[in-house]
């Protein structure tokens, strides 16, 4: 049986002299997951296939340079909100608060900061890697300081657990998640129009799309995904219908059911690569690397458009602009943010 194995190194030192630490946590069967405490970020994840051979299967950079300079938040943990909060403002007991407008459009937040943050980190139990970070009362304009740790924890058997804590000293909006891009034929392959996705699912976050001035926005409306392009009930190639959904895909799809539970399945056959998931979360977002525009990752390789497919374990989108029609994403000072996926790659 594969046994988990730590690794430590040095991957890159900031500009103030903060040492990037990488983790590297491998089976003694080829499997292989690294990570780095620039943003608590995935940095690679290496995959046997069918045939045996080991492919890497994320998007992302080879040296620091890169994730600091990345717009496109491959593998990073995502927060304080993921996701735009529309005109970079919302109101929380009776408070309005404004955010940076950090979206392409420069007219809306999206995601936040903590993908361009050094965290603390450590070991623990020979699989588990931990990233802690504390952000400061009113970074990005969010109201406590609030306290973060994401554990890390890799399995014999391929699982991949990302464990989500957080606290806060005054009332603030957490949606947390992990932007990480997958192919699983390979990151220099091309589209992941060949992959197949399916997700427990019967019912999406209704979208408004602002053709040329904004990007999407949420109306506080849920739809049945019955005859739409975003019907993945059964494994259904990504291919097949994104040209039905405007630009690809990047859509919330509301997964039923409450506590840890399966969320989806990416599968694809020529190389026998599958990824099922399960999470704590009550949405599973699929962005299908829309805006990917030829930009160069890891050993030279070209990212373009729809190369790359995320799978974002979260909240409701645009609760914090929703209320009180969608689920609250509100922490307060007496309750602890807590949520958790697993990813499992395996063959079929």
């Amino acid at each position: 049986m594969a046994t988990v194995k730590i690794t430590e190194s040095l991957f890159g030192i900031t500009k103030n002299q903060n040492e990037i630490k990488k983790y590297t946590l491998s089976t003694s069967d080829g499997f292989e997951v690294a990570l780095i405490n620039y943003g608590a970020t995935i940095q690679s994840i290496r995959q046997p296939d069918k045939y045996n051979q080991i492919t890497e299967i994320t998007l992302g950079y080879d040296n620091l340079q890169g994730y600091i300079d990345d717009k496109c938040f491959f593998g990073c943990t995502v927060g304080r909100v993921t996701g735009r909060v529309k005109n970079g403002r919302f109101e929380l007991d009776g408070i309005v608060y404004d955010l940076p407008k950090t979206d392409a459009t420069t007219k809306h937040y999206l995601h936040g900061v903590f993908n361009k943050r050094v965290w603390d980190s450590s070991t623990e139990n020979g699989d588990t890697v931990v990233f802690k970070y504390q952000s400061p009362d009113g970074e990005s304009g969010f109201p406590g300081r609030v306290n973060v740790t994401v554990k890390y924890i890799l399995t014999n058997d391929h699982r991949l657990t990302l464990d989500f804590h957080a606290t806060t000293t005054e009332p603030t909006p957490i949606n947390m998640t992990n932007h990480v891009y997958f192919n699983l034929a390979g990151d220099a392959s091309g589209s992941i129009f060949d992959h197949q996705l399916m997700g427990i699912i019967f019912v999406f976050v209704v979208l408004l799309i602002i053709f040329l001035i904004d990007f999407t926005f949420y109306l506080g409306e849920i739809a049945s995904v019955e005859n739409t392009p975003y019907d993945f009930r059964t494994l259904t190639p990504i291919g097949d219908r994104i040209n039905e959904s405007f630009d690809g895909y990047d859509i919330t799809l509301i997964v039923d059911g409450d506590g840890k539970r399966p969320l989806g399945k990416l599968l694809h056959e020529q190389s026998g690569r599958a990824i099922t998931i399960e999470s704590t979360q009550k949405c599973l977002h699929v962005y299908t690397g829309n805006f990917l525009d030829g930009g160069k990752g890891r050993k030279g390789a070209t990212y373009n458009k729809h190369d790359g497919l995320c799978l974002e374990t979260q909240n409701y989108s645009g609760s914090v602009n929703n209320q009180p029609l969608f689920p609250s994403i509100i922490l307060r000072p007496d309750k602890e943010y807590h949520e958790q996926t697993t990813f499992h790659f395996h063959l079929e």
